[in-house]
């Protein structure tokens, strides 16, 4: 994030703390309104670029840590990304990312990892490995595993260690299609991965490079993509959301109570229409 001068970067602390104000005057007006239970909050997912050193990832990753320890609220989990194929396989990174795990130990504190893994072309290169070791990491959600080119999809076991563990996967229709990562909506994976009984999230990916508000839009191209997808298949990814987020155990149950008595409604209100 670059300051006003547009030169130098925000420090990660202060942009934190600019974010968790809005968070603050968000929730206020949600509460004035009689609407709380529309907003439960936001949260960061620390990110960096794995293109950096091994020796430069420590930094980030001490850098996490004393945020988490200072916003407990908003530090969601750790993850890397960018291009697979074209930066380094999470088998570099595996030296720091222990010894992450090693420090939250020590500091009594959990950032899980939510990695980016499986995006990959499938030509043998050490990228192909990054969804096996993404899960032997830990790793409590899996963005883009599941895009045609190579994928969740082709590893029956993997598939089988997701359901059995609650590993969500991130499913970001729009951006698919968008990044040519699936041909089109009706040959996207998302359906084999529900059918095995694997945890799915929407997402929107990148919705200030694309220009798409919120998840409308993407829930919208699940539903038109195939006849068998329908309000309930539309309703478990809403819950799934909610259930394999990084919210605590009574945030997550107020959620859910909150989004089911807005589900209930939403529907009663449908079949008035008909």
């Amino acid at each position: 994030m670059v300051g006003e001068d547009g030169q130098e970067n925000v420090p990660h602390r202060e942009w934190l703390i600019m974010f968790d104000r809005v968070l603050n005057e968000v929730k206020a007006s949600m509460k004035a309104q009689g609407r709380e239970g529309e907003f439960i909050g936001a949260r960061i997912i620390y990110s960096t670029i794995r293109f950096i050193t091994p020796k430069e990832l420590e930094w980030y990753l001490e850098d996490c840590i004393e945020l988490k320890k200072e916003f407990p609220h908003l530090i969601a989990g750790f993850d890397l990304v960018g291009d697979e194929n074209e930066f380094r396989p999470l088998t570099d990174y595996i030296e720091p990312l222990l010894r992450f795990k090693k420090r939250q130990k020590e500091e009594g504190i959990d950032i899980p990892f939510i990695f980016h893994a499986g995006e990959t072309l499938g030509d043998g290169s050490p990228a192909d490995d990054n969804l096996y070791d993404a899960i032997l990491l830990g790793t409590k959600r899996i963005g883009h595993g599941y895009v045609e080119r190579f994928s969740l999809v082709k590893h029956p076991k993997l598939l089988q260690i997701c359901k059995e563990k609650g590993i969500a996967v991130e499913a970001c229709p729009i951006s698919n299609e968008i990044l040519r990562l699936t041909s089109s909506m009706p040959m996207h994976p998302l359906p084999i991965l529900l059918n095995n009984g694997v945890p799915v999230a929407l997402c929107s990916d990148d919705p200030a490079v694309f220009g798409n508000m919120g998840l409308t839009f993407d829930f919208f191209q699940v539903l038109v993509a195939s006849e068998v997808t329908g309000l309930t298949t539309l309703g478990q990814l809403a819950r799934d959301s909610l259930e394999y987020s990084t919210l605590d155990e009574d945030e997550k149950r107020y959620a859910i109570q909150c989004w089911e008595k807005q589900w209930d409604k939403y529907i009663r209100d449908i079949v008035a229409t008909l």
